[in-house]
């Protein structure tokens, strides 16, 4: 027998190279995966708002052959006119002479038109100076000081002017130099200032609206459905969470330093026992699952978001959830729209719901780690996907908190939050207010300049309660 060669080590060392080589490559091929699917995460896959999409693909519409704005023959939307007791002033124009022989008029008339037109003053701001007088007794020779009644403001803005400004930073999300410049270029200058005295006004009106705030926190806690969600916050330039309950005509907000269960319960309480409308996240998986309605707004973006995987498995798990997303959302239209009975959707949703459980099931062992933990989690709340179909009132989607939210959102953005506890104080009992009144068509300054003066004068506070 023939001696056997002996072993190359130069071949061993390569072998070595390449094993370790093609490891890397595959851990690069998962990395640009990764970064690929984080690039391609836009608002319809994922729940990061619509104005965080970084690129718009708007799909052509087929032409309709109409044009642009009103068409022909649709009712027009024009202002409805103010009552005789509603107008301030009233300018009468009669004919002097005849348009033809130029004989001169007088005597009855008749209104042919009425044109009203609202406009404001230049300077709209005034200035009341209070002066306290001091008098010597005739009998005595002491002297006595008059006192101010109570009335009588005792800072330098007024009620209105405080809800004015407060308005403007609170609902309107103006920063407080912005507003203090738009108070003066509406109202003139009568209505300038300090900046330093922006914020003393913003805590006056915190403490004005606390009573009515702790009266709509607990009003939405007896409420039979709640829709809740959470967004981030910064409070004293750390990470925090503003946290909302919204029903249809009332709504409350809580800022947090966390994102848990004592967050939740601090806006909701321990014994909340109405339904429960959220998303899925855990700090919300304590309430009972029969009264509980997860939003299927949100498994939709999560649905599609497994159709753009590159994997076979997931692509067919998220295309049967879009599905039954489809299913879920027509015949909840049809309910909205008398076609079907709420007793119906239960019967009419049933075939989706086994199918969809047993798309979920299969996805618990999809060799894809996204559709695995998906998979897991919905089937974990797999019964409160479908109390709206057994609980009128309530909706299979959580989009009210979402809309709710939006403005809050919006003032982050601008302000970044609130500098110091004081701060979130206010940004709650504002947002409330102003997202409370909104839904209810009343005036917020109105309600504010009310709250304002009862603090002041000890009387019961406005309400924000719906009549």
């Amino acid at each position: 027998m023939a001696d056997e060669a002996p072993p190359c080590p130069n071949c061993a060392k390569n072998e070595g190279r390449i094993a370790e080589l093609e490891k890397t490559v595959k851990d690069l091929e998962r990395l640009v995966r990764d970064l690929t699917k984080r690039l391609q995460r836009t608002s319809s896959n994922s729940s990061i708002p619509p104005s965080s999409d970084w690129m718009r693909v708007v799909k052509p519409k087929p032409p309709t052959g109409r044009h642009r704005g009103g068409q022909p023959g649709h009712d027009g939307v024009t202002r409805t006119a103010f009552l005789p007791a509603e107008v301030d002033r009233v300018l009468r124009f009669y004919p002097e002479r005849c348009r033809g022989c130029r004989h001169p008029l007088d005597g009855r008339s008749r209104m042919v038109e009425a044109h009203q037109v609202s406009e404001v003053p230049s300077n709209p701001a005034e200035v009341t100076e209070y002066r306290r007088y001091r008098r010597d007794c005739p009998s005595c020779g002491l002297e006595t000081t008059a006192e101010f009644p109570k009335t009588v403001p005792p800072f330098c803005v007024g009620p209105r002017l405080q809800a004015v400004l407060t308005s403007l930073t609170g609902r309107y999300r103006l920063s407080r130099r912005e507003a203090c410049q738009a108070a003066e270029a509406i109202y003139g200058p009568k209505a300038r200032i300090a900046l330093g005295t922006m914020s003393a006004l913003e805590a006056r009106t915190s403490r004005a609206l606390e009573q009515a705030y702790t009266e709509a926190l607990l009003a939405v806690r007896r409420m039979p459905v709640v829709h809740a969600d959470e967004t981030s916050w910064m409070q004293d330039r750390d990470r925090a969470w503003l946290w909302t309950g919204a029903t249809e005509r009332l709504s409350v907000f809580s800022v947090h330093p966390n994102r848990n269960l004592a967050a939740y319960h601090k806006l909701m309480g321990e014994d909340f026992r109405g339904v429960l409308s959220t998303d899925r996240w855990s700090s919300y998986r304590g309430h009972r699952p029969l009264k509980r309605q997860l939003c299927w707004a949100h498994l939709k973006r999560n649905f599609q978001s497994l159709t753009e995987q590159w994997h076979k498995g997931a692509t067919h798990i998220g295309n049967q959830g879009l599905l039954a997303e489809k299913a879920v959302t027509g015949a909840w239209r049809g309910y909205q729209e008398g076609r079907v009975a709420h007793q119906s959707l239960r019967v009419l949703l049933h075939p989706v719901r086994k199918r969809l459980h047993t798309v979920l099931m299969k996805g618990t062992h999809s060799t894809e780690w996204k559709t695995r933990a998906l998979s897991r989690d919905v089937l974990k709340g797999f019964t409160s996907l479908w109390t709206f179909t057994r609980k009128p009132g309530v909706e299979p989607t959580n989009n009210l908190a979402e809309r709710t939210l939006r403005k809050a959102v919006l003032w982050r953005k601008g302000s970044f939050g609130s500098d110091s506890a004081r701060g979130s104080r206010f940004a709650e009992r504002m947002l409330t207010a102003s997202a409370s009144l909104h839904a209810q068509g009343r005036s917020l300054v109105d309600f504010v300049e009310e709250a304002i003066r009862a603090h002041r004068l000890g009387r019961p506070h406005p309400s924000l309660l719906p009549g």
